[in-house]
Order: structure tokens, then sequence, then C-alpha cells
């Protein structure tokens, strides 16, 4: 009896210190990051490789990425948690086939989506997004790649066989913002909504809409432009008119803006109607 009381409070420690240590690091392991095991044909210039080459430490994770700041604070690395697009294998062994093949085909939309918005954002938003590259886990490098989580562990992995996004870092817009308008700098609060708004109608005037309507955390500002953080929630709708789909793709955009505005600078919400209605 005691061995099995022994055997059970093992067991039960175990599972508790696991679940601790996933707790500590927000979710992240390196088995929830595996290539998407698409094949490029990468040919990283030399400021590239340099910028790899430092270590990058964990900031915090969204619905599809992992966030890693590069050591000199300039970049941010996203590793795609492609674990969210496999069906559990005691999913996959139920007898209950119209579901299974029903949730196998919901993880494998979802990660569709997510290639072709990085697809969108490679080849038609880079200078919007401050897109450096998107290596997607396939590719004949045999360089390093340095990551440290959140209890100081490193992690190193092979660079051509890890799925990553490359982008430059900025100050998020939203505190940029907040703060011109708690000093009342009127005219630097504009100068922040005129380029997140420049910013949305230069993707929407290419027919792209952004599915994630956030700009409280999505928008970078470098103190000039501003810049969509998220690349994976990009999408175009084939079914609108060409001719319809820009101001649709604005309107669903600027909507939680103005929503926003609304209840916190009647002032900002008159000026950015004003933009709008102008254009």
């Amino acid at each position: 009896m005691k061995k099995l009381i022994t055997l059970l409070f093992l067991i039960a420690l175990s599972i508790s210190t696991a679940k601790g240590l996933h707790f500590l690091k927000d979710g992240f392991s390196v088995r929830r990051i595996h290539s998407l095991n698409i094949y490029t044909q990468e040919n990283w210039n030399s400021e590239i490789e340099k910028i790899l080459a430092q270590p990058f430490r964990y900031v915090g994770r969204g619905r599809q990425c992992f966030a890693f700041e590069s050591h000199d604070q300039k970049y941010v690395l996203k590793l795609p948690r492609t674990d969210i697009y496999k069906t559990p294998l005691w999913v996959r062994s139920l007898p209950l086939k119209k579901t299974r093949r029903a949730l196998e085909k919901r993880h494998n939309d979802k990660k569709q989506f997510f290639l072709k918005s990085l697809a969108i954002a490679r080849d038609e938003l880079k200078d919007q997004t401050g897109l450096i590259t998107v290596h997607l886990g396939q590719s004949p490098s045999r360089e390093k790649l340095t990551l440290i989580d959140q209890l100081n562990c490193k992690h190193t992995l092979i660079l051509g066989k890890t799925s990553f996004i490359l982008q430059k870092k900025w100050p998020l817009l939203m505190q940029s913002f907040s703060q011109a308008l708690e000093n009342n700098e009127i005219d630097q609060a504009k100068k922040i909504l005129d380029a997140l708004t420049d910013a949305i109608i230069a993707r929407s005037e290419k027919g792209i809409f952004n599915k994630d309507p956030s700009f409280l955390r999505n928008y970078g500002f470098d103190g000039e432009k501003a810049y969509s953080i998220d690349i994976g929630t990009f999408c175009k709708k084939e079914e609108l008119d060409p001719l319809q789909a820009p101001q649709k793709s604005i309107d669903y955009s600027t909507g939680p803006i103005r929503d926003w505005l609304a209840k916190t600078s009647p002032e900002m919400l008159s000026y950015l109607n004003e933009k709008l209605a102008s254009r």
C-alpha cells in the first residue's frame, strides 16, 4: 500500500512540476515550433546573417507565434506555433470520422490562411510591416539560432530547419499616441493618427484586409510611419468587387479606432473622420 501511495505521489508531483514549468515558460517549448516543412532556397545576405547570429530572448506570445527580441533590441523573431495546426493523436484515434475530419479540416484551413497571410506580407506589404525575411522551415543553412526562454534557459536550433519570421522592432504606436494625448500634445497625436490611417489606407488600396482589427497592440511607430506588427491576419476577399474592396477594408480597420476614440478623445475622432472623408 505504501508503494502505491508513493507511486501516486510521484506521478502527481511529476504532473504538477511539468504544468508549473509550462506556466513559467508561458507555454513555450521547442516541441511546439516544429518546421512547417516547406522548402525554401534562402540566400540570406551578410546583414541578415549578422542579425540572426545574436541571441534572441523571449518576450511573449500571440495566438499564432512565440516572439523573441534580439540582443540589440532592434529586431523581433517570431516562431510560428505549428502545434496549433495539428490534430491531437487522441482525437485522430477516435472512431468518430465525421468529427475528426471536420477538426482536421479546421486546423488545415487555419494553417493555409496563415501561410497565405505571410505570402501577402512578403510579396505586397514588406515595407509596411518591417518584414526582413520569412523562412518556413526547410533550407540548406546549417547555421545555429540561439533562443533564451523565460527561465533563462538557452535553446539552440538549426536555422535551416526552423520556421521563423524576422521583423524590425518599434515602440508600440498606441503607447506613443496615448502619451501624446496625456501630455496634451495635440499636434503629435494627430501626426501619429495620420501615420496609422495612412498605413491602413495604403494596405486597403491593394485590396488587402486585416482580420485582426486590434490597433491597440498590433501597430508600431518609428516617429514618422506606422507599421503593422502582426502579419498573420492578412487576406484578400476575392468575392468582393475590386473597386469596393479598398473602402470596405478601410471601414473594417478604422471602425474599432472610431469606437475607441469616441470614448477617449472625441476631438481626435472628429479629426479622423475629416481625414477619411477628404480622401
